[in-house]
């Protein structure tokens, strides 16, 4: 009986542990990415239309997440590597950070 209150005790106190340290990121997460996207945005020259109309576009780069649930969507619900947490990027977006997929 004793090794079983120790073993919860430690658990407890693990679980508690992973608690405390995530917690604050769950905040940190939403303000600090949509900052840090602003300013990537910025950066990166980030454009709703390519100036160029043609293969320079989001749903043609090697950072492009493409929305599990909605794949063929050609709204702002896709994703990018280069924007943590910025799900609203179109397939014909475009911006500096481009970098085309390779052809097979």
């Amino acid at each position: 009986m004793e090794d079983n209150v120790k073993h919860s005790r430690r658990q407890l106190l693990k679980m508690g542990s992973i608690a405390l340290v995530a917690a604050p990121m769950v905040g940190f997460n939403s303000t600090a990415f949509a900052h840090q996207n602003t300013a990537v945005r910025t950066a990166l020259k980030f454009q709703n239309e390519p100036k160029v109309p043609g293969e320079k576009q989001c749903d043609h780069c090697m950072n492009f997440l493409p929305n599990q649930a909605k794949p063929k969507d050609k709204g702002h619900v896709h994703g990018c590597k280069l924007y943590p947490g910025d799900d609203e990027i179109c397939p014909t977006c475009y911006c500096n950070g481009f970098v085309a997929i390779p052809k097979k």
